[in-house]
């Protein structure tokens, strides 16, 4: 019986029934239908070590974390049906905005395993969804596929038992805030804050194709608010999905930081924590959809709009808040009725795929191999080794040479070639016999919230790609779902996907699509099996394994070390002082010795605050988890010298006048192994005026 039916025989038996078991019941039924579900948002810290450590995003070696400028966090999203009379016997789905550049399989296994220990069956890898903005300005270090490969960066497990902690905890928090309430939503266009940057590519599909939508990326945010109490007004968060990459902080850059979605998700909750109720604060997170092929770097020459990275992703990021400010406000469509949830796991190194999707007879997808192209980099957003261009398809034996003797287990057979043509292959780790060095048997998943339905994935998925894939999705749904969203970058990461006629020019997206050509197919079969089993109401398999063991014989583990006293002076001592007074605008810099954020790592404090005299106590004003600040330690590439801490304010121009001072929270480490020790050291107060 599908979910519909239920809910129509809980109103048959309201009108006719009495017993006050089946009251109970076909209220809560009723409510669902009318829009009520349980909801929770929660948030918890997962900023990555803050100084001396390889950043994920550009797999740049030069590109080394020396600060914070924005924290990273993560949010988490709860929905549920109303008890049905059942303990626990509700549907929900959990969604997690995780501010990293990736969700690798190491993380999802570890947070459903620790989820499973606290809920038991609640929450599960069935309706547990881990999404990441794909900020390229986090720590590398937290997975263990290719650790000690070409795209490794080490491997820091203090890291990952670190983001595991922060989403455990944020879901935690969204449980224990879990009541009935409603979710609206609303759509809106957000210009000049994003941009193609694969045009040759995205040119080369079907003009009859690009015809049908308005421009060459998805302009389009897709917003739910999430309010309960008994009138429905209480504010409790906003997920929104909007495409762009969160590059605006360029490979120059050495600050942690969430990027132009970080700014946008810490401005709207500064501006909705003053009136909202809940002692865990109002959560807004602004996650990542089909952005494959598209930029904030609006310049397309790695820069733009603004005339510094800071600059570029303020504006890309209040562009993308003040739409989704509006659309919180002008939110009248109340999503209603079920929540259905389909998964599986599916094997991309080997799919066979119909005719159906393909339109060109039976084919198969092939083992992971990247194409020179990947090597190359999008040159919209910096590019990557001089040596190769976007758009290579020719083979080159100096190239191909090269490969063998720095990759000599993932050289491709001819086989793998022929099913990956016409990209020129770099080198190909699904070809390795051991370890592939990276994930091949990807979790996929749609999730439906009454008249929205989410297509996730673990993909950076292009703009057109995104749009065939809805589109497949759609006609299986037809008028029953009016809303369908792709959640890329979801539970694992499996490279790009191009369209087919993408992938044949083999620019950066194709070279980093790593399956081949019938990719973009692949997905687009497995999608349409989830979707009408939902339809039908009924289950799927859940296919082989996720890799339980992805660990290289030689991983490169990141250790820490003690902390080095200066000399002649102790911890916290200061080396730079504020002045005594200053005007709304400035710049303020003071610095203090301190530990090394690599050797003593830790999540979910602050090494810095201003703070402010009122009524004759210090009350915090913003920490290194706000824009204004930036948190930056030198030397941030040795650990085994006496360390600095540089702390910034640029004092925002709305600034209340008064009293104030910087605090810094730091920690050293002596010995290996040992305890931390914890201080905090003062500045002497100042004026803003």
């Amino acid at each position: 019986m599908t979910r519909a039916a239920i809910y129509s025989l809980a109103l048959l038996f309201t009108l006719v029934g009495s017993a006050d078991q089946g009251s109970v019941f076909c209220i809560s039924a009723l409510q669902a239908d009318e829009g009520n579900y349980l909801i929770g948002c929660g948030s918890a810290d997962i900023t990555g070590p803050a100084a001396g450590f390889p950043m994920d995003g550009f797999v740049r070696k030069d590109q080394i974390s020396a600060g914070i400028h924005l924290r990273q966090r993560a949010r988490a999203f709860i929905i549920g049906e109303p008890d049905m009379g059942e303990p626990r016997g509700e549907k929900r789905i959990v969604f997690v905005c995780a501010e990293l550049g990736k969700i690798h399989v190491e993380i999802y296994r570890e947070v459903i395993t620790r989820l499973e220990q606290r809920f038991g069956n609640l929450y599960t890898m069935e309706n547990v969804v881990l999404s990441a903005t794909h900020t390229h300005g986090g720590a590398g270090g937290y997975w263990r596929y290719t650790a000690d490969g070409p795209m490794g960066t080490g491997f820091f497990p203090e890291y990952v038992a670190a983001i595991a902690d922060g989403i455990e905890l944020a879901i935690v928090a969204a449980h224990q805030q879990l009541q009935p309430g409603k979710i609206l939503i609303a759509r809106g266009e957000v210009f000049g804050a994003s941009a193609q940057r694969s045009r040759i590519a995205y040119l080369n599909n079907p003009q009859h194709e690009r015809s049908l939508y308005a421009g060459d990326t998805d302009t389009e945010m897709i917003l739910l608010k999430f309010v309960g109490g008994p009138s429905g007004t209480k504010n409790l968060g906003t997920l929104n999905w909007f495409a762009v990459h969160p590059t605006s902080m360029t490979y120059n850059n050495h600050f942690l930081t969430g990027d132009s979605k970080g700014f946008a998700s810490i401005q709207f909750e500064r501006q909705m924590d003053a009136t909202s109720e809940e002692a865990n604060g109002f959560v807004a997170a602004f996650a990542q959809s089909n952005c494959g092929d598209v930029t904030g770097n609006l310049n397309l020459n790695n820069t733009g709009p603004g005339n510094d990275d800071f600059e570029s992703t303020q504006i890309v990021g209040q562009r993308q808040l003040d739409v989704a400010l509006q659309l919180y406000e002008d939110a009248i469509e109340v999503l209603t009725g079920p929540i259905d949830l389909r998964r599986t796991n599916v094997d991309f190194s080997n799919l066979a795929i119909n005719n159906e999707f393909t339109k060109a007879g039976p084919q198969h997808t092939s083992v992971a191999a990247y194409g020179y192209s990947f090597a190359a980099g999008s040159t919209e957003d910096g590019g990557g080794h001089p040596l190769f261009q976007e758009g290579m398809k020719k083979r080159n034996a100096a190239i191909d040479l090269l490969s063998y003797q720095i990759f000599p287990d993932l050289q491709p057979d001819d086989r793998i070639r022929q099913l990956h043509f016409p990209k020129a292959i770099l080198f190909a780790p699904g070809a390795a016999k051991s370890n592939p060095g990276l994930a091949q048997v990807l979790p996929i998943s749609i999730c439906r919230i009454g008249q929205l339905v989410l297509v996730v994935g673990p993909a950076e998925f292009t703009t057109m790609s995104g749009r065939r894939i809805r589109k497949s999705v759609e006609e299986v749904f037809g008028k029953t779902v009016k809303h369908h969203v792709i959640a890329g970058y979801c539970n694992a990461y499996g490279g790009y996907v191009s369209t087919r006629e993408e992938y044949e020019m083999q620019q950066y997206e194709g070279g980093h699509t790593l399956f081949g050509p019938w990719t973009l197919a692949g997905y687009q079969q497995e999608y349409v099996r989830l979707a009408r089993a939902m339809v039908e109401d009924a289950p799927v398999d859940s296919g082989p394994i996720l890799n339980e063991d992805p660990i290289p014989v030689k991983l490169r583990t990141i250790r820490f070390g003690p902390d080095v006293a200066p000399e002649n002076a102790e911890f916290g001592d200061p080396l730079a002082l504020p002045d005594s007074k200053y005007t709304r605008g400035d710049r303020i810099e003071v610095a203090f010795w301190t530990g090394h954020p690599r050797n003593s790592f830790h999540t979910g404090g602050n090494y810095l605050s201003v703070e402010r005299r009122l009524a004759g106590a210090w009350e915090t004003a913003c920490t290194d988890a706000d824009w204004e600040t930036r948190c930056q330690w030198q030397p941030s590439h040795s650990p085994q010298q006496p360390c600095r801490v540089n702390i910034i304010w640029n004092i925002p121009g709305d600034a209340e006048p008064g009293e104030y001072r910087i605090v810094h929270h730091g920690r050293y480490q002596l010995e290996a192994e040992s305890e931390p020790r914890l201080f905090q050291s003062t500045t002497a107060s100042f004026r803003v005026e």
